[in-house]
């Protein structure tokens, strides 16, 4: 990147990564630009129809895109907003589920697999979160379990610790009172 002929740069990756990129792009004798992606919890709304009629398949697909890649792309559901109803307690039962039947995965690195388990262990010992599914316990180093926490919307606010990525398969699933609720999420 301190090469002269850089003229730009793209990251998608860690927002402590992108920032110093940033920062060593800025300090050259000739700046350039860095296009970021940087650490997004990817909010997905759940509108109740849509969970009334198609639970299963809800839970089916997020699922899926949340242990896709052990959680590692960048579109990675990290956080389900939805209304407090029964359709939302039968979607959570089935990712629940699903999710205690998925296996563990190798993380790309070491460091990622630690800041994963840092982030996941932080949500679980947050009395404002309560855990709603674990994966399967891996084997092999660096595996990380995909795990499903869920809050309610006044606790999400208020605290801006369950607002922070886990970059990895998990996810936070926040209970709205009301639509308001969801804006304000």
């Amino acid at each position: 990147m301190l090469h002269p002929l850089i003229k730009a740069v793209g990251f998608t990756g860690s927002r402590s990564g992108g920032l110093a990129l940033i920062k060593a792009a800025q300090a050259r004798p000739e700046p350039i630009p860095v296009y970021a992606e940087m650490s997004s919890i990817n909010p997905v709304l759940l509108f109740p129809a849509a969970l009334q009629n198609r639970t299963q398949a809800l839970a089916e697909g997020f699922v899926a895109s949340l242990t896709l890649g052990a959680g590692q792309f960048c579109t990675n559901p990290g956080l389900v907003i939805a209304l407090k109803s029964a359709a939302l307690d039968s979607f959570i039962a089935a990712t629940a589920q699903r999710i205690e039947r998925s296996p563990a995965q190798t993380m790309l690195t070491p460091g990622i697999f630690r800041a994963y388990a840092s982030a996941v262990n932080a949500l679980d010992e947050n009395p404002r979160a309560t855990v709603a599914a674990i994966g399967q316990a891996g084997s092999a180093p660096n595996q990380g379990q995909a795990h499903v926490f869920v809050s309610d919307a006044v606790d999400f606010l208020a605290d801006h610790n369950l607002q922070s990525e886990a970059f990895g398969a998990a996810s936070l699933i926040v209970q709205c009172a009301s639509v308001e609720e969801m804006r304000q999420v």
